[in-house]
């Protein structure tokens, strides 16, 4: 499968991903083996998409970390202060899918109200976003060459897949050669 698919499927995972909603009605939630009935006040994880869709009918709020130009900032800082080579910082599994979804958020509030502060954000989120990946794009192609698995919980899934498929590719240059080098493969 072509990694463009791969990671597109990984951008689905974050509609079944749960999260952690608070209910500000009570409300019966049906799923196909019972139903919650949850109170106003309750919190209940859900998945994504299920409290995406109890947030838009005005149901629950859905508790997560505010995704703004301070967000990522804030991990934009803490990995470029990391400048170990073999060293990642953690960052939330969904990350890339916020970071997304914020910058659409600017370009439609732009698009809205084109203010100053909203493109100056807009141009800084995009700036430290393309910084941060190209810096862990680095250190990843730096830890796929060597043994980097014991940091695979600090990447994100999409990193994770671009870490496995490097090394395997790096892996298969290493055996290719080394098969070379002991007469293995004929090449007449």
């Amino acid at each position: 499968m072509k990694f463009e698919k791969r990671l597109k499927l990984l951008s689905y995972d974050s509609i079944v991903r749960r999260k952690r909603v608070m209910m500000k009605k009570d409300y019966i939630i049906s799923f196909p083996d019972g139903t919650i009935n949850a109170k106003k006040g309750d919190e209940i994880d859900l998945p994504m998409w299920q409290a995406e869709y109890l947030k838009s009918i005005g149901v629950a709020d859905i508790k997560d970390e505010e995704v703004d130009i301070n967000y990522i900032n804030t991990y934009h800082f803490r990995e470029k202060r990391n400048q170990a080579p073999n060293q990642l910082t953690s960052l939330p599994q969904d990350f890339y899918i916020k970071i997304g979804n914020l910058i659409k958020n600017l370009d439609s509030a732009i698009a809205q109200t084109p203010t100053h502060m909203l493109i100056n954000d807009r141009e800084v989120a995009e700036k430290n976003f393309i910084e941060l990946s190209e810096n862990r794009l680095l250190k990843i192609i730096r830890l796929s060459q060597t043994s980097g698995d014991d940091l695979k919980d600090r990447m994100t899934p999409e990193e994770v897949l671009v870490y496995v498929m490097i090394k395997d590719i790096i892996n298969s240059w290493r055996n290719y050669v080394l098969s070379l080098s002991k007469g293995l493969i004929d090449h007449e």
